[in-house]
């Protein structure tokens, strides 16, 4: 079922007011677990599998939650086509990044998370889930360009050498596109955030769980045995559990283009998070960059006020 067309733009009620600061927040949230899988492999810890323990346990701790609700048995069997797919979507999204990484450079993954927002509002515009606007184009193209020039100023010259890992970092925000279109466009009616964000990580967790087993075996054991990353495996669940019942609660009031933004928010604010707390130095051109990011949100939200 295809979420009510008020439900896939702002409106100019208490949501239009909602949705900025969802997004400052799950782009920024989204930024500590980038840098948290950063660390997680660089603690020599099983991608694969920690991306699995840690949406499994995120998962099982909303779910838990959403039994509060009574009744959770009939609810889950009327969401789970929604989750099986829509988790599907969101682990290969995150393990194509996850695997490319090594390969063609964190500058280089940037640049590709630059790109959803793009492909979502073209897709949008395509299934007539948008209406075209100038406004929210040029919010678009600005946040696009913003991202791209702060990607380049990280990673000075970021072209990798790698075409199989290339091809693999490309697919990566086309993957997140899709599944930014498709949890708006079959939201199951009467669902909640909660219950969405639970069996969408665990049926996500369960996408990765053969791929964890087959490409990384017992290396699972990294995960208990080295106190850093078990440190840091918590963590991530914890931001995890947070991070994405955030996420649908801002689908759900401001749809997939809006959400997609989300990726040059963390741009910025993974940046902050760098300097603050790992002493690197601001890349040139990165005021350039974030008044250009927050112009195009600026004309996002106008465009939504202008309906």
């Amino acid at each position: 079922m295809t979420i009510s067309q008020n439900q896939t733009a702002i409106s100019l009620s208490g949501k239009s007011r909602q949705a900025p600061a969802l997004l400052v927040f799950v782009g920024t949230l989204l930024a500590f677990n980038v840098i948290l899988s950063k660390q997680a492999a660089a603690s020599g810890a099983a991608m694969l599998w920690y991306l699995t323990v840690s949406l499994s346990a995120s998962g099982l701790v909303l779910i838990l939650l959403a039994a509060r609700g009574g009744d959770l048995r009939r609810k889950l069997v009327g969401v789970l086509p929604y989750s099986i797919a829509a988790g599907a979507l969101l682990a290969l999204g995150m393990a194509l990044g996850y695997l490319a990484v090594g390969h063609v450079g964190a500058a280089f993954i940037a640049l590709a998370m630059a790109f959803p927002t793009l492909l979502t509002y073209l897709m949008s515009l395509a299934l007539r889930m948008e209406r075209h606007s100038g406004f929210r184009l040029s919010g678009v193209a600005l946040s696009l360009a913003g991202g791209l020039l702060l990607a380049r100023a990280k990673g000075g010259e970021i072209v990798p050498v790698d075409r199989l890992a290339i091809l693999v970092a490309c697919m990566m925000p086309v993957v997140l596109a899709i599944g930014n279109i498709f949890r708006s466009r079959y939201w199951p009616h009467g669902a909640t955030p909660l219950l969405l964000a639970g069996s969408i990580l665990l049926c996500g967790a369960l996408a990765t769980f053969p791929f964890a087993i087959w490409i990384e075996g017992g290396a699972v054991r990294s995960l208990w045995t080295m106190p850093a990353v078990t440190a840091i495996t918590a963590l991530a669940t914890l931001s995890f559990t947070i991070q994405y019942v955030a996420v649908l609660r801002l689908q759900q009031i401001a749809g997939p283009t809006y959400l997609s933004q989300i990726g040059s928010v963390a741009a910025i604010s993974g940046t902050f998070i760098a300097v603050a707390i790992f002493d690197e130095r601001l890349p040139d051109g990165f005021g350039t960059a974030a008044i250009m990011i927050a112009l195009g949100i600026v004309l996002f939200q106008l465009s939504a006020r202008r309906r």
